[in-house]
């Protein structure tokens, strides 16, 4: 299969950005038609394939993430016949549609058994090699009749030891509702203990779940002002496709570490709606605040912050570790990225443009060698069951950029506070009386 490069689109903000690495032209690495697996034998894919327990046009590819030369792909169940939710691909390979590996194995993507994987809508790789794994739980979100066949959880695997045991931690009911609740993305903060900051698009609930991993403990944060969808951008037009998606609370992005004003340590979580041109911020502090989710539904408001509109809607997003922000502009089939120490409504910055090959623009990651990777997926054709086989439907693009992930962003520490003048005085007095008493003594 002939593989294409598309062309960086620059315009003028560039000089609004600091110099970094001389950018490549983003490319398409792999791409397929439909998503197949490697099995156990061809028989068995046969047995698959005539139980329907693999559809292959129901097999789409959402998230990405990179780690020790892997690339880990997640396969939502939201249509039947998806046979693993979880998958990899080796990342340097000649195969340009690869086969793809069930992670950690096929077993392990049983559907009906809480010990395996049900519904990974997606991943983050922290910094210590964990994988953070967000499962639903319920399979079939897009058909008549969806089932729960397990809580959702977060599911953590430690890579580093190379044994990829699964460690299942359901959610709190009073933070998660069984049969409305859709964990889409999260961002994973290792600080005092490790939080995971996890969208919740449900339809009727939306909010920001906070995951506490030094005692399991999770809450909710509900502000539905910048957190439910809006009207005027529920409708997309992709390619003359047009496609109607009120989707409530969706990308998440994570800032590098700063010092606050009263010296504390925070960060900036950024988030939007997909059916909305608007980005909000927040800072990590308050989302912290256990106490704010007591108080219901608009408690946070007070903290969140209108960054300003974008030309069209954004489905995932992706911070580096200096607070560029990377993100898809879905109706104009666009890759663009900010540089958050900028004004956002004059920062954005289009670095990629390509109705062809850039038709929905699904989520990023960064590998170890300053790559960035895009996943694209024609979601919209996927959602109206209009998923030709005979075209290219899921894509992976990467470009040289010089950065790595936000995970691997600097520690900062709180100011030390000045010495007390007088205070010092006092000590250095009284070191000196205690040493003449022992000279005299």
């Amino acid at each position: 299969m002939k593989l294409v490069v598309f062309f960086a689109v620059v315009v003028a903000a560039v000089a609004q950005q600091p110099p970094r690495a001389v950018r490549e032209q983003f490319r398409v690495i792999y791409e397929w038609r439909t998503i197949d697996f490697e099995w156990e034998s061809p028989t068995v894919r046969e047995t698959y394939l005539n139980t329907s327990r693999y559809i292959p046009q129901n097999v789409l590819i959402s998230g990405i993430n990179y780690y020790e030369n892997n690339i880990f792909l997640t396969l939502p169940r939201m249509l039947d016949g998806v046979p693993a939710t979880l998958a990899y691909i080796p990342a340097n390979q000649n195969d340009t549609a690869p086969k793809l590996k069930p992670f950690p194995s096929w077993e392990d993507n049983t559907i009906g058994v809480c010990d395996a994987l049900q519904f990974v809508q997606n991943i983050e790789i922290d910094r210590n090699g964990i994988m953070w794994i967000l499962d639903n739980g319920r399979v079939g979100t897009l058909t008549q009749n969806p089932s729960t066949k397990c809580p959702p959880s977060i599911v953590l695997i430690d890579l580093k030891t190379g044994e990829n045991k699964i460690e299942r931690i359901p959610l709190s009911l009073d933070t998660v509702d069984l049969s409305k609740s859709y964990l889409n993305d999260l961002v994973i903060d290792n600080r005092d203990g490790d939080y995971a900051y996890i969208t919740d698009n449900s339809a009727v609930d939306p909010g920001i779940i906070v995951f506490r991993l030094s005692d399991k403990k999770s809450w909710k944060l509900r502000d539905m002002k910048s957190m439910m969808s809006v009207p005027e951008a529920t409708i997309f037009r992709i390619n003359g496709t047009t496609v109607n998606l009120p989707v409530n609370i969706d990308g998440i992005a994570l800032g590098p570490q700063f010092i606050a004003d009263d010296g504390i340590i925070d960060r900036t979580v950024y988030y939007c709606p997909l059916s909305s041109f608007h980005l909000y911020a927040i800072n990590a502090s308050v989302l912290r605040n256990e106490s704010l989710s007591e108080k219901g539904e608009g408690a946070i408001r007070p903290y969140v912050v209108d960054l300003g509109t974008k030309a069209s809607q954004t489905d995932g997003m992706k911070m580096d570790s200096t607070g560029m922000l990377f993100f898809g502009l879905i109706g104009n089939s666009t890759i663009a990225e900010w540089n958050s120490t900028v004004d956002f409504r004059v920062g954005q910055r289009t670095i990629a443009r390509d109705p062809n090959y850039i038709q929905w623009v699904d989520r990023f990651t960064f590998d170890d060698h300053g790559n960035l990777y895009v996943v694209v997926n024609r979601l919209y054709n996927f959602v109206k069951n209009q998923v030709s086989l005979e075209d290219v439907n899921y894509r992976i693009l990467r470009s040289y950029t010089g950065l790595k992930s936000y995970v691997y962003g600097e520690d900062l520490m709180p100011p030390t506070p000045p010495q007390n003048a007088a205070a010092t005085r006092t000590i250095a007095a009284s070191v000196l009386v205690l040493a003449l008493a022992h000279l005299f003594a």
